[in-house]
């Protein structure tokens, strides 16, 4: 791992700074271990995901095989690639900039976005971090991934100069804390964009798949989990608008870090 990357990492759970060992692990100062496979550290291993995050490791965990042949098969009747830039329109990138997506997939909206960003993905299901893995070598771009909980991102405080999330914040254990990590993670100025699903697009497509139904439920929770999370926004922030896509399927929360 580069040293410029070591620089950057810290053990989210205690802030402690990281060692790497033998090229196949990290290390803070406390002696907790994080073991790096197949070239991604693993920052999931401290802790035991519970709640809506172990519900939906394992979904996600479940269809990162078949993510890409859906992507194909919507591809056929939606310009998937448009419909990416037009959300990643908003993401600010500028040549050399650290560029952080929480919740990373398989990686399609980093291939819509300039190649001049230094890019780092974080995700909380191997599965899907594998899958990105392949693409970033099939598409030639430099990546760096880490496995992780977006509630606990493993990073310096305002270590990214541009910080965004597409899809999954609705359902995470505590999407507050979600949210004021990608504030601490950035640096003054930056802009921070948040894009997921609304209740729209969980009625009209998700409802309707056999297999993936079960795991969105009509419930009390959807009013509040599917709208853009404008009251998870701290006080101070600047800029702060709401956008929709895709026939109002899709939300957008964006806010600058003063």
């Amino acid at each position: 791992m580069k040293k410029s990357i070591m620089e950057m990492l810290i053990n989210p759970y205690n802030n402690n700074s990281l060692h790497l060992v033998n090229d196949n692990c990290l290390v803070d100062d406390e002696g907790a271990i994080i073991p790096i496979v197949n070239g991604i550290p693993d920052f999931l291993s401290l802790e035991q995901p519970a709640g809506l995050n172990k519900k939906y490791k394992r979904f996600y965990d479940k269809i990162s095989r078949l993510n890409d042949v859906a992507e194909a098969v919507y591809g056929l009747f939606y310009n998937l690639n448009k419909l990416r830039s037009d959300w990643m329109k908003d993401v600010e990138v500028k040549p050399g900039w650290n560029v952080l997506e929480t919740s990373i997939g398989t990686g399609w909206n980093v291939k819509v976005l300039p190649e001049e960003g230094k890019y780092f993905g974080l995700d909380i299901s191997d599965g899907m971090l594998k899958q990105c893995r392949k693409n970033s070598k099939k598409w030639k771009r430099d990546i760096e991934l880490f496995q992780g909980n977006a509630e606990y991102l493993p990073f310096k405080s305002e270590t990214f100069d541009s910080v965004f999330h597409v899809g999954g914040i609705n359902f995470f254990n505590d999407r507050q804390r979600a949210v004021n990590e990608m504030i601490r993670v950035a640096k003054p100025n930056t802009k921070i964009v948040i894009i997921d699903e609304t209740e729209k697009k969980l009625i009209k497509n998700y409802r309707k798949i056999p297999f993936v139904s079960s795991y969105y439920k009509k419930s009390e929770t959807d009013a509040f989990r599917t709208a853009a999370p404008v009251d998870l926004v701290p006080d101070g922030m600047k800029d702060i608008a709401v956008k929709f896509f895709d026939d109002d399927k899709m939300y957008q929360l964006s806010f600058r870090k003063p």
